[in-house]
């Protein structure tokens, strides 16, 4: 265990070494952040005032009380936002990739070039966009089914955790997805069966875990929730509506400079572990024997 917590902060630090060195990468997350709060947006709208009118004008308050025309509304609205968001994500992720891919072989890097990536890919990306809504959408249904099981507790627990783990194991067979229709410029099918291939020939198929470097994130964000809290709390108990407000904005722009800085360690991480994959060198940013070790089994 101390090994890999080991792995985690070292790797942490060299991608974040990287991004120093490369601050561009970090626009592209902040490019994804700002699309995807315009696309809830853009769905809440039409989704609330959707719902309310098949409703004829009555919110229901039980399971029971949702007519069939709803039930198919929810799901077709859920799996559009899904495709959409889920298109700005990749489209993102595969402009930071490719990016990152060209920093790895020396050779300079713009927003612009990993725009330009992305834009040479939107078939990949669309197709990849299409089958995870699908999986997402499918997983949602799921969590809701268990919470509409009649107050039945283990029914419940049960759907939670297998809709955490389809899409738990979703993330691990993808992981390399979107590295190879990059370089290999092949469609979202193959990419995601090869990426399950490179997975296990590197890493073998006992992996249990997720990547080392998304535990130092989480150990990050409970330290910055603990603190928000006791500064939100601190504030209530002193009656001070301006520092309640001012810590309530640190806790916004702090979470929101932590998934900034945590999608770009990411897609340097991801650039890197293909590049060392494929190759057996992870190339400029992390050291060979982490990436060997990057994740748990």
């Amino acid at each position: 265990m101390a090994r890999k917590i080991a792995n985690g902060l070292q790797l942490t630090k060299q991608c974040w070494n990287a991004l120093r060195q490369n601050p561009q990468l970090m626009m592209f997350p902040l490019i994804s952040g700002i699309a995807l709060m315009l696309v809830t947006v853009a769905f809440a709208v039409p989704t609330a005032l959707g719902g309310w009118l098949l409703s004829g004008g009555q919110l229901p308050t039980t399971s029971e009380d949702i007519t069939t025309a709803e039930w198919v509304f929810g799901v077709v609205m859920t799996f559009l936002f899904y495709f959409v968001s889920y298109t700005v994500i990749i489209f993102s992720n595969t402009a930071l990739v490719g990016a990152s891919l060209k920093l790895l072989k020396g050779e300079p890097a713009t927003v612009g070039d990993g725009i330009a990536i992305a834009l040479g890919r939107l078939g990949p990306i669309f197709g990849f966009a299409l089958i995870s809504a699908t999986i997402g959408t499918l997983a949602q249904m799921g969590r809701n089914a268990g919470r509409d099981s009649d107050n039945n507790a283990i029914v419940r627990i049960l759907a939670v955790v297998l809709s955490s783990l389809v899409q738990g194991v979703w993330s691990v067979v993808v992981f390399f997805a979107i590295p190879i229709y990059v370089v290999e410029n092949v469609g979202p099918i193959k990419a995601i069966r090869r990426s399950w291939e490179i997975f296990k020939q590197t890493w073998g198929e006992g992996f249990t875990g997720r990547a080392a470097i998304a535990g130092v994130s989480g150990l990050v964000q409970i330290l910055l929730v603990l603190l928000i809290v006791a500064l939100v709390g601190g504030s209530i108990a002193l009656g001070s509506l301006p520092l309640i407000i001012l810590a309530v904005l640190f806790g916004v722009v702090v979470f929101s400079a932590v998934a900034l800085i945590t999608g770009a360690v990411n897609g340097v991480f991801q650039a890197s572990l293909y590049q060392y994959a494929t190759t057996g060198s992870a190339g400029r940013f992390i050291d060979n024997d982490l990436a060997r070790n990057a994740f748990p089994t």
